[in-house]
């Protein structure tokens, strides 16, 4: 018996053995693997990325915003922050702006049916030495007619458009300020498309759990209602609430969900002019776009701001729990970790307040990076590794491109306080 107890612990010994030379096998080549292999990205694929949708009938406005909304924010100009599309997509956004701009031709044409036109938008801002992009902005910019016609047969367009609607993580519903100029002023004819135009849009937006941001286009046909701007956005803002529909998306919403009214003029006070119920360019008009990089600018903040009113107590000191536990680690590790946190009920919670579209991951670590104090911030970094630092910098630059939205916002209210709808109003 003891000769064989002898044997099994020397085979025993031996097999312990190579267990311990495999591992330290499988170790030194993960070492060579992990020596070889290049730093984490922190470059386009890890940025987060926001869906908006932009829908809207034909002729409200919806090209001229956005050609506006680009041009006015690709450059820094008093921001800290610019965006930039694709060459591709840039050339179009050009060619349109020059068709706007110019006097002596026609308005650009607009989305043709079928057509879902999308863009990609990054948001870029110093970090380091260079100007890098610190999340992404995805626009659906849809044509009016597939949210009033009946689709074609055998078509998936207009199905297609519902679902991005539903996915979008912001909504910019595109309100003709033609027709609102039409209502105010006893155009019984203006005040059916205007229904109707809110009807279409409404249908989808009930059922959207996202922040939405209704845009009044055409702003600068509206001077004569009032002097003052703020007056003239309460006199709009009233005459939609007798629109049914309208006013029944606010008071469903109006204790839950970011809701916004913005006024934009894509074209300026003194480009164009109502002649005969159509809206001409003057010949000697000045083109400069007001107010058309505000809607753009709500999202981010909107976004995290809506996450805020749609958790309970209990899952935001959840949420602040996890976001002070990710302080304590580097950004790579942090964003490893941030998928078992998804799975948790704090972070369940949170995915299905955005609806499981914005919150995955990257998108994730935006929020919770949001949540993060400088001076929290600043007693990590010289602890970091070279390529934690290289990614920590990445998450301060968007941690500072967030709060100056936030302050635009902020900005946007005390200007406009009439810009703000819901959140515990009677009506």
């Amino acid at each position: 018996m003891s000769a064989l107890n002898g044997g099994a612990l020397a085979a025993a010994i031996v097999v312990a053995n190579l267990v311990v030379v495999l591992i330290a096998m499988v170790a030194r080549r993960r070492r060579r693997r992990a020596a070889t292999r290049p730093p984490a990205a922190t470059g386009s694929a890890a940025l987060p990325r926001l869906r908006v949708g932009a829908p809207g009938l034909q002729g409200s406005g919806k090209t001229l915003l956005l050609t506006s909304m680009y041009r006015r924010m690709q450059v820094p100009g008093d921001r800290g922050f610019f965006v930039r599309a694709p060459y591709q997509q840039l050339i179009e956004l050009n060619r349109w702006y020059r068709q706007v701009a110019d006097p002596g031709t026609d308005w650009p044409r607009g989305t043709s049916r079928g057509e879902i036109r999308e863009f990609d938008f990054d948001v870029m801002t110093q970090v380091g030495e260079s100007a890098q992009p610190v999340f992404r902005l995805g626009y659906l910019e849809y044509p009016g007619e597939l949210l009033t016609d009946p689709d074609a047969p055998g078509s998936t367009a207009q199905q297609r458009l519902l679902e991005s609607i539903a996915q979008a993580d912001a909504l910019i519903g595109v309100v003709d300020g033609l027709r609102i100029w039409q209502t105010y002023h006893g155009d019984a004819r203006g005040r059916v498309l205007l229904q109707a135009a809110l009807d279409s849009m409404i249908y989808s937006m009930l059922t959207a759990r996202c922040p939405i941001v209704f845009v009044i286009t055409k702003w600068d046909l509206l001077d004569d209602l009032h002097a003052d701007e703020n007056t003239r956005l309460h006199i709009v803002r009233t005459l939609l609430m007798e629109v049914d529909g309208f006013r029944d998306l606010v008071r469903h919403h109006s204790g839950n969900r970011v809701l916004r009214l913005i006024p934009v003029t894509a074209v300026g006070h003194e480009f164009a002019v109502l002649d005969h119920g159509a809206v001409r360019k003057r010949p000697d008009g000045r083109f400069r776009p007001g107010n058309v990089h505000a809607p753009l600018s709500a999202v981010v903040p909107d976004v995290l701001r809506q996450v805020e009113l749609s958790v309970d107590r209990a899952t935001r000191e959840a949420i602040m729990a996890e976001a002070t536990r990710k302080v304590r680690l580097g950004p790579l590790a942090a964003l490893r970790v941030l998928s078992e946190y998804a799975a948790t009920s704090a972070g369940r919670a949170l995915v299905a307040a955005m609806g499981g579209g914005f919150i995955g991951d990257a998108a994730l670590g935006l929020y919770l990076d949001s949540r993060v104090t400088p001076d929290q911030q600043s007693s990590r970094v010289a602890v970091l590794t070279e390529a934690d630092q290289r990614a920590e910098a990445l998450v301060w630059a968007r941690r500072r491109v967030v709060r100056e939205l936030e302050h635009h916002v902020s900005m946007l209210e005390a200007t406009l306080p009439s810009s703000r709808l819901g959140l515990g109003e009677s009506w």
